[in-house]
């Protein structure tokens, strides 16, 4: 008997060590999804006979186990006005653009669906919002709700689609699995429509189209969803609706529009992604895009609705961005999510199961090992870099697996000319520094900062470096001239200023000559070689003992050094050709240096009568980025893994003076307006040096 039960034993242990990791994970997923377990095997039982779809099938379950978001499976009371709307809507746009497949892009079809697009919103247009949209939102996770009817239809129609696109047959099977199969493009985005929906949609408008043609196919897609967009009016809901969210006008997330999109395009065959950059180098934010993998089996980057993949991916700008990231279907052994150990942190933007660091297929990159000599048991370490939209003021970028051994990091993914922190986390989510910030330059070298080691008082101007190409704008001015006439055509008149140098980001004069005025009509004319007034501020001044009554304050021009004092010229004002409520919508006049007339050459001041104006107050486009009076600043330090602050004070003039701690980058913050903010030092020269130079 004892015989017996070790030989059963035995068996019982070989045939669980024959069971897959994947038949494994389905296991797992099943005995979690409590009342929804019989529709995810009722998946399994109808696919038994037919190994490859059941393949498929546990594919898609055992990879449930995390994938979680707010879901409304698509019903007719949802919203049955809008739904019809879109049919009828997409019918009409399909019969009309159908009949000229050969020449889609044609002026005359152009025309037409400018005509239909107009007479559709005539008559439909105003219905759209004439009931609220009822969707049923719950939240749970994906093994708790999905029903064998909805999966089944979606892999059958993924299956169906493999049997009609040659290239799709020829994909690798764990490609199929991963970029066409699944019935989600972004873990945690809102789940409303599956597989038939989309292809019911766009399919019959890439019926004539070569699949392997990814170009064509993107192209077309865009074309579609912009056309379709006329016929209908701003978003009018307070909601997510589902992908016809997509024909409305407005501005929207680049999430959904890339969900979306790759969602359609998996549907008609097409293997996509979405991948994003963890953020950028100066700017706040980060961004969404698509991948779809061409016939020689590269990944080309676009952005859904606005522009088509390249076939070297040189169009997608990257030269700002940091590491980026795919969204995959299945879990990523290798992502932080798995590798930490128990109760180790993981910041948030990397606390996911589905990430894949891809950043080599758009950049160069390089491994990057450094010392780590940190006490405590962490297994992962990272690099961050700046972002001043965080509540920390950096954001883990890239992660690296810590060697106790060696007492070193090795991070795989490192992408050169960037600003780096060498953080590790606490438990608690507290960062700390495990080595100093640091330049990688574009060779790959490490660079140390030049950091002034004085305690001296400094003077700060700004708190995000000049842009070079608003420089370039302030540059193509020199040549501007302000002419003067006293008939309104200016058939006859003076040069009486001149931009003769290139001028700075705050408010300066431009005296002018007034031996022959006064002159009742004035002229800011630009150069033939550069015919755009980008001016962003301008004030016409003259002198309060002429007596005009059409003048009011002139503004202030900048203090920059403690030492400086402004003479004001107590009879300076400012000459107004109309009240100021009247006349500052123009760019030129509304108080806010980042709008200009820059599409115009020229800039018109015309008064009543003749009257003398000796000097325009002039301000060029710029990012509004210097020290502003009466702005509220915090001054930062970098320390030990986070930002420590050493000031708080109102500016009284354009510049802060302080006392900095020697060796320090120093973050300078806006508590008022503006969001632009970028890490400096000082250096022996007294002078400001930021991370990045733009």
């Amino acid at each position: 008997m004892k015989k017996n039960s070790l030989i059963i034993t035995f068996f019982l242990l070989l045939l669980l060590g024959c069971t897959s990791e994947v038949d494994k994970r389905v296991q797992t997923v099943l005995s979690i999804s409590g009342a929804n377990r019989t529709e995810l095997e009722a998946v399994l039982n109808h696919y038994k006979y037919d190994s490859q779809k059941l393949k498929a099938a546990k594919f898609l379950i055992s990879n449930m186990r995390y994938h979680h978001s707010f879901y409304s499976i698509r019903n007719d009371k949802q919203h049955p006005l809008l739904d019809s709307l879109v049919i009828d809507a997409d019918s009409l746009f399909f019969n009309s653009v159908s009949t000229f497949a050969d020449s889609l892009y044609h002026e005359n079809t152009l025309k037409k669906i400018k005509d239909i697009s107009t007479r559709f919103r005539e008559c439909y247009g105003v219905r759209v919002a004439e009931q609220p949209a009822r969707v049923y939102w719950k939240e749970g996770y994906d093994y708790n709700w999905i029903t064998a009817k909805k999966l089944i239809s979606h892999i059958d129609k993924i299956f169906d689609l493999r049997e009609q696109v040659a290239s799709l047959r020829s994909l690798p099977i764990e490609d199929f699995y991963e970029y066409v199969l699944p019935y989600r493009t972004v873990p945690d985005f809102p789940l409303v429509d599956f597989s038939d929906t989309y292809h019911a949609f766009m399919n019959k408008y890439l019926a004539d189209i070569d699949r392997d043609s990814v170009h064509e196919v993107i192209q077309r897609y865009n074309f579609v969803i912009e056309s379709m967009r006329e016929l209908f009016p701003s978003y009018p809901y307070e909601e997510e609706i589902g992908y016809q969210e997509l024909l409305f006008h407005g501005p929207r997330d680049c999430i959904p529009i890339a969900s979306y999109g790759i969602s359609m395009l998996r549907a008609c065959g097409i293997p996509a992604a979405v991948e994003f950059n963890a953020c950028y180098k100066q700017f706040q934010g980060r961004h969404y895009h698509g991948v779809v993998l061409d016939k020689n089996r590269n990944w080309l980057a676009f952005n859904p609705e606005s522009s088509i993949p390249t076939s070297d991916n040189g169009s997608f700008d990257t030269k700002d961005v940091l590491n980026i990231y795919r969204f995959m279907f299945s879990e990523q052994k290798d992502a932080p999510f798995f590798l930490e150990k128990e109760g180790e942190y993981i910041p948030g933007l990397f606390d996911s199961p589905f990430l894949k660091d891809v950043t080599a297929h758009l950049l160069e990159t390089i491994s990057l090992t450094l010392p780590y000599q940190e006490a405590g048991s962490n297994k992962l370490a990272y690099l961050a870099t700046f972002n001043s939209e965080t509540s920390s003021g950096i954001i883990p970028v890239t992660w690296g697996k810590i060697n106790r051994a060696k007492q070193n990091v090795t991070f795989p993914s490192v992408i050169p000319d960037r600003y780096y922190f060498p953080v590790y986390y606490s438990p608690f989510g507290k960062s700390f520094s495990f080595g100093d910030s640091f330049y990688l330059n574009k060779e790959g070298e490490i660079e140390k900062n030049h950091i002034e080691e004085r305690t001296d008082s400094v003077t700060l101007l700004r708190k995000f470096p000049i842009k070079q190409k608003l420089v370039d704008k302030a540059i193509k001015l020199i040549g501007t001239v302000i002419i003067a006439s006293n008939e309104p055509g200016f058939h006859s008149c003076d040069t009486v200023g001149i931009i003769a140098d290139t001028l700075q980001p705050y408010f300066q004069d431009i005296k002018l000559d007034m031996n022959k005025g006064p002159y009742q009509y004035y002229q800011i004319k630009t150069t033939d070689e550069y015919p755009h007034a980008a001016l962003s501020e301008l004030e016409f001044i003259t002198d309060i003992r002429y007596g005009y009554k059409n003048i009011m304050p002139a503004s202030s021009l900048p203090l920059f050094l403690p030492e400086d004092t402004l003479s004001e010229d107590k009879f300076e004002v400012r000459l107004m050709d109309g009240p100021l409520e009247r006349i500052k919508w123009k760019a030129e006049y509304d108080g806010n240096p980042q709008t200009s007339p820059e599409p115009y050459p020229t800039i018109y001041f015309m008064l009543e009568k003749p009257q003398f104006v000796t000097k325009v107050r002039m301000m060029p486009l710029n990012a509004d980025n210097g020290i502003i009076a009466g702005n509220q600043y915090e001054l930062f330090c970098w320390n030990n893994g986070e930002w420590k602050k050493i000031l708080s004070q109102q500016a009284e003039a354009n510049y802060i003076t302080v006392r900095i701690p020697s060796g320090s980058l120093l973050w300078l913050r806006n508590l008022t307006g503006g969001k632009e903010e970028l890490p400096f030092y000082v250096d022996d020269n007294g002078q400001q040096r930021f991370i990045y130079r733009l």
